[in-house]
């Protein structure tokens, strides 16, 4: 993560509960204050709009890495010589180093681009290609 986003986020940590403490009591004295209320809502906002450009940033990266076709090697503890490949889809959920297949199963991200089309070799999962053709 960008540390000037590290530290956008450390300073609304930081100020926060002094923030709500704040409106808070405006609720409670009925005195609403639209300077208060702007100031934190513009803060969120250009905080949130920071963390989606990032998020689309490290996203591109992620899906750069992987396979054109989306077919990636399932991670496990099966020693076989060719092991069954999943479908990630277009945009795959990870969960750590781990990606997780249309049909649930956790798959390696080996094989990056796969020029020598390794995962081309491996039986391709029967779950993840019926919920692609239906």
């Amino acid at each position: 993560m960008d540390h000037r986003l590290l530290d956008r986020l450390r300073d609304l940590h930081g100020s926060l509960g002094t923030d709500i403490t704040f409106v808070t009591r405006m609720v409670e004295d009925d005195a609403p204050r639209a300077d208060v209320l702007r100031d934190l809502g513009e803060r969120l906002t250009d905080l949130g709009t920071a963390l989606l450009a990032r998020s689309d940033d490290v996203d591109a990266d992620v899906l750069a890495k992987l396979p054109d076709d989306g077919w990636l090697p399932e991670a496990g503890e099966r020693h076989r010589a060719l092991i069954v490949a999943h479908h990630v889809g277009e945009r795959p959920l990870r969960c750590g180093r781990i990606y997780l297949a249309v049909c649930g199963a956790p798959c390696f991200p080996f094989y990056g681009r796969d020029p020598s089309g390794r995962t081309a070799r491996h039986e391709r999962c029967p779950t993840c290609r019926d919920r692609l053709f239906r």
